[in-house]
């Protein structure tokens, strides 16, 4: 790679902010996509100390979920014109679920946001002194909004199901859609709902990689469907790369309790048209198991 200069700053003076080796295009990157890439560049800053600008014009993440807000030690927030200045090669990062799945494999340690605003980690304190004394608060994103990709679908069902036994359990379950595809808040809501879980239970989508890094230290169980045909259809570009592990989308820690879905064949709504779809279906009482036992598996404070 290139060596790559810092750009003047507004004042005229060189920037002191460290060595900016390449940017990155993040442009077209959904959450979890980007939560992958900003594992792989902190990967790549704590072996070589190296930095990266991106050029982010995602018409809603840009402002929502800008990288260098997140992880300011590994990403610089510079402009395109700035970027542009510095003359900086682009680093394709590639297919990143094959990419990343390999260079996790060599290096399997968890990621860590490495900045928050204030006003995530104060909403954070609020929630959790709301938070009966003695009772985990498990935070579930349930994943019944995935047109784009049926078999990670999850059936509202097994998700009350699951919100149930837990209760039951003597949980208090808190839900990040309540509802299918209605949040109880932004993207700053989320993350303080993270921090101030014990927990977190989520399928193959944003949020659960935003977790993976944001809250390494707390047990996470996932709700994947198979890979197996998604590695089959990238085979070729993994063979092309030369790397040994296929496509996996898997958060990129090591401590990840995955439960495997089942398919079954589901009503879902395409706007006011029911269809019968087959979608991933998981047992609650099965999974609420796993929780419980990822829970009595940690440490006492």
């Amino acid at each position: 790679m290139q060596r790559a200069t810092s750009p003047e700053d507004h004042t005229g003076t060189p920037s002191s902010i460290g060595r900016v080796t390449a940017y990155i295009d993040v442009s077209e990157m959904r959450l979890g996509d980007r939560m992958a890439c900003a594992w792989f560049a902190q990967h790549r800053h704590r072996l070589s100390g190296e930095r990266f600008a991106a050029i982010d014009r995602h018409p809603t993440l840009s402002a929502d979920f800008p990288l260098p807000r997140y992880f300011a030690k590994t990403f610089v927030d510079w402009t395109e014109q700035q970027i542009a200045l510095a003359a900086l090669p682009q680093w394709q990062q590639g297919n990143l679920w094959i990419t990343v799945t390999n260079a996790f494999a060599l290096a399997p340690h968890a990621g860590h946001f490495e900045s928050l605003p204030e006003s995530v980690t104060s909403l954070a304190l609020e929630l959790r002194a709301k938070s009966p004394p003695g009772r985990p608060r498990v935070l579930i994103h349930v994943l019944d909004d995935a047109p784009y990709n049926l078999a990670r679908r999850w059936r509202r069902k097994d998700a009350n199901q699951l919100a149930e036994a837990l209760r039951r359990q003597g949980c208090e379950v808190v839900l990040l859609n309540p509802t299918a595809a209605q949040f109880i808040g932004g993207f700053e809501r989320m993350l303080a709902e993270m921090l101030a879980a014990d927990i977190f239970v989520g399928g193959d989508t944003g949020p659960t990689h935003v977790f993976a890094l944001l809250c390494a230290d707390k047990p996470q169980v996932a709700l994947y469907p198979s890979m197996l045909r998604d590695q089959q259809n990238f085979a070729h570009e993994q063979a092309s790369l030369g790397l040994p592990l296929p496509w996996n989308s898997l958060p990129k820690r090591p401590d990840i309790r995955v439960i495997e879905m089942d398919r079954r064949r589901s009503l879902i709504w395409r706007g006011w048209q029911p269809l019968i779809r087959r979608t991933g279906a998981f047992d609650g009482l099965k999974v609420a198991r796993q929780v419980m036992d990822a829970l009595a598996s940690q440490p006492q404070a």
